[in-house]
């Protein structure tokens, strides 16, 4: 009768909110899943922690709201290191229809391609991604949604202009060293890209042709823009001691034995390529 299917699931969700009181969240997720109350039992899974459980759960209960607890579950995870939450990130946001959501995942992406890549291409990207989802997203505070649009085009633009003088450079040297000084007069650079970088393609551009008196110069500006950052960073070590060599004299700062690996030395690994920027 319906008054005693009722019944069962109120028993069903004193149960689950027994379990949740002991911790023991696997029975909780079961009983409130019996109760018909799936978030609930949502809730109680990403208590547990079990990655694979939740992963499972939010695909066969086929709910908005599910898929986006999933996804934000999954941020708060090591992603950048498995494709496989990287691509259940992407198509929970998607399914949810949490296109905001998936628009600063895909913004967090060309970060990490920045701050550890140095791969402004795949940034570009993964910056494309997040404009086309926000632009379709329906977020409450239109004027919110705006000022995130005309931030992100702005990143954009910085990224499409370092990009631009990083493929000029094969063809034009000169004109990608004129591109890059250019950038450097941006007020807002950080918006989009590390000044260091743009520093490091240009001395090691200098460096290559033997002008070791620029790159020493633009090595102390460097140093004037970022004081605290490690050289090694953003040029490797052979370089600076080449510059050392020929103008640094007893700079300790040129030597290249840092503690921190220079871009010579990182690995050369980027995000997964299968996720469409």
């Amino acid at each position: 009768t319906p008054s005693s299917t009722e019944y069962k699931k109120v028993l069903f969700e004193r149960i689950g909110e027994c379990c949740m009181v002991q911790g023991a969240y696997h029975l909780a997720t079961k009983k409130f899943t019996q109760a018909g109350n799936r978030i609930k039992a949502m809730r109680a899974l990403l208590k547990s922690g079990d990655t694979e459980k939740i992963i499972f759960f939010a695909g066969v209960s086929r709910q908005k709201e599910i898929y986006v607890m999933a996804a934000n579950y999954l941020q708060r995870l090591d992603w950048r290191k498995d494709p496989e939450i990287m691509k259940n990130i992407i198509t929970f946001y998607t399914k949810g229809r949490a296109l905001d959501s998936l628009s600063g995942f895909y913004d967090a992406c060309a970060q990490v391609e920045i701050d550890e890549y140095q791969n402004y291409e795949k940034a570009l990207g993964a910056l494309s991604e997040a404009m086309k989802c926000l632009t379709k997203a329906k977020m409450a505070d239109v004027g919110t949604q705006e000022a995130k649009i005309n931030f992100l085009k702005r990143r954009i633009l910085l990224v499409k202009k370092f990009v631009q003088a990083r493929r000029t450079y094969e063809e034009d040297p000169e004109e990608a060293m004129r591109q890059s000084l250019l950038l450097m007069d941006e007020g807002d650079l950080e918006t989009g890209i590390r000044s260091g970088d743009i520093y490091g393609f240009m001395i090691e551009h200098y460096a290559s042709v033997s002008n070791f008196q620029k790159a020493y110069h633009l090595v102390q500006e460097l140093k004037q823009r970022l004081p605290t950052a490690s050289l090694s960073y953003y040029i490797n070590n052979s370089i600076l001691e080449q510059i050392r060599q020929h103008c640094g004299g007893d700079d300790p700062t040129l030597g290249g034995a840092t503690d921190s690996p220079g871009i010579d030395e990182e690995i050369e690994e980027d995000l997964p390529e299968e996720f469409g920027y």
